[in-house]
């Protein structure tokens, strides 16, 4: 019989382990029903979820977590809306218009979300892969503006959507995590008037599964790795391959063993 892991939120472990876990929340937020995932149901006391057309996300309880996660897409409509021009004011600076108004549409769900799961005795986690991940900064960004105290914004392969205020403005950690090839993370928004920046530290995997030096540039801990990967054959990579939320779990949970 295959041993269920259930994921653990630990507050003191480290960046990496805290990524791993909040990855395999991520992926829960692509089945219908989170609790479906074994690894997920046991983790946690209860869970509820809440939509819109294009959105969809979690709220799940421990006694002394709540995590909100956002539903990336494999399709291309969630995209389209997100690609709406400009910008919006957003929280402490401004954000991207198409997201923060997928964020709007769910986001008194998400606060009744919260409430019923007892978030404001909580440590409140945020997480989401891909476009998930944007809808998770962006809804970190706001709800802190509002008051809530946040613990932990950790995201997967997720483009800028905020400006350089709404982005400086975190209390809480924010951390973003990229993979090898994975080329959302850098895409550009068809814009010439309005920047987008980063939030928090960026953990970057590389082919190989180890860990960039945080100060490396992506060129150049490429150029590293595959200098320290000789012998160890093809790696498989490239921008879907990378992109996948399979894959950061699987770099990461090496991560964790090897540590």
């Amino acid at each position: 019989m295959k041993t269920i892991t259930p994921i653990r939120l630990a507050v003191d472990a480290a960046p990496v382990e805290q990524a791993y876990q909040l990855a395999r929340v991520a992926r829960a937020a692509y089945r219908d029903d989170p609790a479906a995932d074994p690894a997920f149901r046991e983790a946690f006391d209860s869970v509820v979820t809440f939509r819109s057309t294009r959105v969809f996300g979690l709220v799940a309880a421990t006694r002394d977590d709540v995590v909100v996660a956002f539903r990336g897409t494999h399709e291309d409509r969630e995209w389209i809306e997100a690609l709406a021009y400009g910008q919006a004011p957003w929280g402490f600076g401004r954000a991207h218009k198409g997201c923060s108004r997928l964020v709007e549409n769910v986001w008194t769900s998400l606060l009744a979300g919260l409430y019923d799961e007892g978030a404001d005795a909580r440590r409140i986690w945020l997480t989401g892969h891909s476009i998930g991940g944007t809808l998770a900064l962006v809804a970190a960004a706001r709800l802190e503006y509002e008051g809530f105290d946040l613990f932990n914004v950790t995201t997967f392969g997720t483009p800028a959507v905020l400006d350089k205020a709404a982005a400086e403005s975190f209390r809480c950690r924010v951390v973003r995590v990229v993979n090898n090839e994975d080329i959302l993370p850098d895409m550009p928004w068809p814009t010439m008037v309005d920047s987008y920046v980063h939030a928090g530290e960026r953990i970057l995997l590389t082919a190989s599964g180890r860990l960039a030096a945080a100060h490396h540039s992506r060129d150049l801990a490429r150029r590293v790795d595959r200098a320290n990967a000789i012998g160890e054959g093809v790696l498989p990579s490239g921008p879907l391959h990378d992109h996948a939320i399979e894959q950061y779990i699987e770099k990461l949970r090496r991560l964790v063993d090897s540590q």
